[in-house]
Parts: structure tokens; C-alpha cells; sequence
């Protein structure tokens, strides 16, 4: 036994073995709970509580584009949670934005298996189905989404079905579609401009007028706004509207493809 005779060396000794304590004291468990027993505390590992924050780690790096990261941390929650349906739909979208489509789907048919009434695995299955131009197959899952009395995405996963559905060029259930996704969202108010679009092309003036008034009590002009504009004063012969909207477009929004599609008189045709 020796003793330290300096006061600053006896300080520096001090911190220097509180410091090697509390180091030997850390754990590497990300969730660990303190139980209080008749003993007094005692610590446990939670499963659940671990593998939603390894998730939530997951989600950030997919957001970031870190797809190692994420893959790691999915791994993890998968490890302690394997029968979660929410940490397999994340799984497939892991391997959608991986493009590794069939490895996705099957992530997306576990997610599904394990619960049955999750409308957000519907949804965002309907959406993969549509990217890969499945369309009958996407639409089901759609209703599918909508038909779960819980969910309450139901406004989104119209507009999905709607946008799946001009993506396959059948307009009167985009219409359909849009329209529901509006009724339940107003403030959608943007999908005016696609109704408007869709009931230009199939010569139905009266609604393209209607979705055109009903976004501009809630919107600015915009290009696109302007644009179906141009084409629905064309269609019904006002020219005088035509060239009023024609030089509003080329006066605020001169850069925009909408204004080099009015210069090339696409406005003729659908």
C-alpha cells in the first residue's frame, strides 16, 4: 500500500477509477427494463420494446438510403420479434427499394399471413403490385385496405387506386376513385386537377369545370391548374378564356412544361 501525497494526483486517481467503474458497468442491451421485486430491481430483456427501436433504425436508414444499416437492424428486430407483421411489411420494402421484387413479395405474403385486417400492408402491397404493372392484382388489395373497419388510411389508398388505375388507362375508375378519396379527405384538393384531366378527356365538361372551380376556392393558380384550364376553354369552344389563361401561364410560369406544351399546341389533342 502506497499513498498519494500530491492532491492533484489523488483527484486524477479518483476520476480515473470512477471512470473504469462506470464503464464496467454499461451494457450493450438496447432494451433493457428494471423490474422492481420483493429482492429489489431486477433487469430484463424486452423483445418487443428491442425490436421496435431496432425498426424504428431501419426506417431512418431506408429514409437515408443507408440499405446495409437498415438491413442490419431489420435483421435484429426479425430476430427478436419473428412474428411481427409490421417488421415483415418493412422487411419487403427493404427488398422493393433493393429491387429484389420477389424476395419483397414474399415479406409482403408473411405480413399479410400473420395479420389479416393490417390496411397498411394492403396498401403499400397494392402499391409494389401496381409498380410492377399487376393491376387487377393491386386494385384487390386496395379494396382490401379500404374494406379493414380500422384503418384509417382510407383517403390514401383511393388516391393510390386511382393513380393505379390511370396508370392502367382505365379513367372511369380512376375517376371513381379519385372522387371517394376526395370524399374522404377534402383538403386533397389537388386531385381536382387530375378529375379535371380525366373528365376533359372523356368530354365531360360540366364535372372538368366543377373539379377546376372547387380547386381554385382552396389553391393559387398553378401551371397545372391553368393548363386543364386552356384545354377545357379549347374544348368548348371559349377562346377568349383560352387566350386569357394562355397569357397568365406564360406570364407566371414560363419555364414550366405546361407552358412549352401550350407554345407546341398540345392543348388539341388529349
Amino acid at each position: 500500500m502506497f499513498l498519494i501525497k500530491n492532491r492533484s494526483l489523488l483527484l486524477i486517481f479518483v476520476l480515473i477509477t470512477l471512470i473504469a467503474f462506470i464503464s464496467g458497468c454499461v451494457t450493450s442491451q438496447v432494451s433493457v427494463a428494471k423490474k422492481h421485486t420483493t429482492s429489489g430491481y431486477k433487469t430484463s430483456f424486452e423483445p418487443d420494446r428491442a425490436a421496435k427501436k431496432r425498426m424504428q433504425l431501419a426506417l431512418i436508414y431506408l429514409k437515408n438510403d443507408k440499405m446495409q444499416q437498415a438491413k442490419a437492424n431489420l435483421q435484429k428486430a426479425l430476430e427478436y420479434q419473428p412474428d411481427s407483421a409490421i417488421i415483415n411489411r418493412v422487411f419487403a420494402y427493404y427488398y422493393q427499394k433493393v429491387n429484389e421484387p420477389k424476395i419483397a413479395e414474399k415479406f409482403y405474403k408473411k405480413s399479410i399471413s400473420l395479420d389479416p385486417k393490417d390496411g397498411d400492408t394492403y396498401n403499400n402491397y397494392g402499391r409494389f403490385l401496381c409498380i410492377k404493372g399487376r393491376y387487377k392484382a393491386a386494385e384487390k388489395n386496395f379494396l382490401m385496405a379500404i374494406k379493414q373497419t380500422s384503418y384509417l388510411g382510407v383517403a390514401n389508398t383511393y388516391e393510390n387506386a386511382g393513380l393505379c388505375a390511370e396508370k392502367a388507362g382505365d379513367k372511369n375508375k380512376a375517376i371513381y376513385y379519385y372522387g371517394y378519396a376526395l370524399s374522404y379527405d377534402p383538403n386533397k384538393s389537388f386531385l381536382n386537377l387530375s378529375l379535371a384531366k380525366l373528365n376533359i378527356d372523356k368530354k365531360n365538361f360540366k364535372a372538368a369545370n366543377l373539379n377546376l372551380y372547387s380547386y381554385k376556392k382552396k389553391n393559387k393558380d398553378s401551371a397545372e391548374s391553368l393548363w386543364q384550364l386552356i384545354r377545357l376553354s379549347y374544348a368548348t369552344e371559349k377562346t377568349a378564356n383560352l387566350n386569357k389563361y394562355a397569357g397568365k401561364l406564360l406570364s407566371d410560369f414560363p419555364e414550366s412544361q405546361q407552358a412549352i406544351n401550350y407554345l407546341n399546341q398540345k392543348y388539341t389533342g388529349d
